[in-house]
Formats: structure tokens, sequence, C-alpha cells
């Protein structure tokens, strides 16, 4: 469970070992720590005691704060490191091991949208013919590019620019599909990052979620005892977790992109200056938590998404210390 915190004026305190919300006007609402799994706090105007942030530690609960879906800040509980995990995940960057992550982490993310193009595409057969004959199409050119992965060879550097490339190709053909199911509700002129300022509802919901997921795969990331900011797929940045966005690609779609189309194709969303208000801003976040929640089967094990993350952040350790031969990119069907 997620305690997410949007209202300003809202206190958050300890009760006889129970977390306690406060809020002008309302009842108090008490929630066991044991039933958190973290605290997401999304509003200025929010304020936390000392003895909860304690509290919520010795359970383990993240706390996170939001500025407009960014992360900000991170409150975890202190453990310890480990050094020969680290060690290995840096010396992966110089064999094979790290070509084999970084094409994994794009066969993921490939995979995964073919596969909602695929079922966008058999949710319009009887009612939108035309489209679902184009996005069968475009996920058909999307699995030529899967594989494409395979030829790329030679050291991660000398093989990085190939696999960017190729997931390049495979991006524009994906959002293009998307384009055609939802230019009926909303305005989509195509795939808009942050720093382009895009004005139109899904790219803001889309940034705004894939920070939400950004900020989940650092927490993975560290917890697992790895670098977030050495990564394999994406350069090594101190402005960005490579390994955290590495991680990322394999959840972008069926996590972030899953809730967001679902979001707009529902919900009418108020802009303010190319960003959600308040109240769409706490509606995003509840449809990103919800898919998040939700269960699905990989490596014959059902989980929530969250715990996939998790999970998955571990394998990628596993395989760093060699307890496993392969990393296995997460993908559903």
């Amino acid at each position: 469970m997620r305690l997410v915190i949007n209202e300003p004026g809202t206190f958050i305190g300890v009760k006889r070992g129970m977390v306690v919300v406060k809020r002008k006007g309302k009842e108090d609402v008490e929630i066991a720590p044991s039933k958190l799994s973290m605290v997401a706090v999304l509003t200025r105007g929010a304020s936390i005691s000392a003895a909860c942030i304690k509290l919520l530690s010795r359970h383990g609960v993240n706390i996170v704060f939001y500025s407009r879906g960014r992360p900000v800040s991170w409150l975890k509980a202190y453990n310890s490191g480990s050094v020969m995990l680290r060690k290995e995940q840096y010396r992966a960057q110089e064999d094979e091991r790290g070509v084999h992550l970084a094409k994994s982490f794009v066969q993921g993310k490939l995979q995964n949208q073919r596969s909602i193009l695929l079922s966008l595409a058999r949710n319009r057969m009887q009612t939108r013919p035309d489209v679902a004959s184009e996005l069968r199409e475009l996920g058909d050119e999307i699995h030529n590019c899967i594989r494409d992965l395979d030829s790329v060879s030679g050291s991660l550097e000398e093989a990085r620019p190939e696999i960017v490339r190729i997931e390049a190709k495979a991006a524009d053909l994906y959002w293009r599909g998307i384009a055609s199911v939802v230019k009926e509700r909303v305005e989509f002129p195509g795939r808009r990052k942050k720093f382009e300022h895009p004005r139109d509802p899904l790219n803001i919901v889309l940034n705004f979620m894939y920070s939400l997921l950004s900020s989940e795969c650092t927490i993975a990331v560290e917890m697992a005892g790895m670098d977030p900011f050495a990564g394999y797929l994406h350069a090594d940045s101190p402005r960005r977790p490579a390994l955290a966005m590495d991680l990322m690609e394999q959840f972008r779609q069926p996590v972030v992109d899953r809730a967001a189309l679902k979001l707009v194709m529902e919900e009418d969303l108020k802009i303010d200056g190319g960003f959600l208000d308040r109240k769409s801003r706490e509606l995003a976040y509840r449809y990103y938590a919800s898919r998040l929640s939700e269960k699905v089967t990989f490596l014959e094990r059902s989980l929530p998404y969250e715990y996939q993350i998790h999970l998955q952040a571990r394998r990628l350790a596993d395989y760093l210390m060699g307890r496993i031969n392969s990393y296995t990119p997460f993908s559903v069907k």
C-alpha cells in the first residue's frame, strides 16, 4: 500500500505505533506501518515528524518527495553496501556482460512495445479494422528490430550507438501506432520529452509518470546493492542514474504507457502552464500506483509490477556476480 500526500497542510506523525495522517477539517487516518510500501509526498505544504521517519525506516518504508512528478529527495533506512557487487558492476562495462545487458534492456523494451500494439490491435479489430491492421504491421516491424539486435557485437562503446539506433527506430514505429489510437480523443503530436516542453496531455502525463518510475527503479537498484549511476545502455552521467534508467526501459510500456493511455482516454485533465494541476497530478499518481499494484507473471513468478521491478534488479545483481548465466529482460505478452 502506498500513502500519497497531495493536500497542503497535511501532517504525518505517530500515535501508539501507528502512522497518523492529520488533515485540516478531516478525521485523522491511522495506518499500520507494516502495511505501507512507500510514502509519496507530492505537495510542498506537508510535514512529517522525526518519530514517523524513524518508525517508517524500521519497517523499510521509503519516503519520496516529488516536485511536479520529479523525485527531489528520498529518505530510506540505513543499510550496508556491497563492495564486491559494485566492483563487478564497473568491470562489466568493459567486458561482454555490458553488451549483453545493453541489448537485453532494449530487447525487453521492444518486446513490450510490440505487445502493446498487438493488444491495441486486437481490441480494435471490430470497431476500427484499419487502425488494427496498421498496428499489426507496426508490431511486425518492431519484431524485425528485435532480430536486428542479435547481430550487434563488439565492445560496449562500439555496440552502444547501434543498439541506440535500433531502439530509436522501434520507438518511431511504436509512437506512430499510439498516435493512431489516441487521435480521436486527444491531440498527440508524437513523443515529446520534458525538455521539449510539450503541451498535449498524453506527453505531459507520460513525462510525469516516467519520473515516478525512474525513482522506483533507482530505489530498486540501490536496495539491490548497485550503483544507480553506472549503466550499460545509458552512458554514465552525474545528472542521470544510468543503471536505474536501464532497468526502467523494461517497465516503461507495461507500467507507465498502459496507465497513461487509460488515464487520457478516461479522464479530462487540467493543464496549467505545461504541467498537470494539483488534482490532475494526484489522479495521475493514482492511475500509476494502481498499475504498479497489478499482478503479472514473469519467469513463473506472479507478483505486482512493484515487486517485479525489485526482483528484476536482484536478477541483474545475480548476473553480475555470476550466480546466473544470463539476464532475461522483463517482458509481458
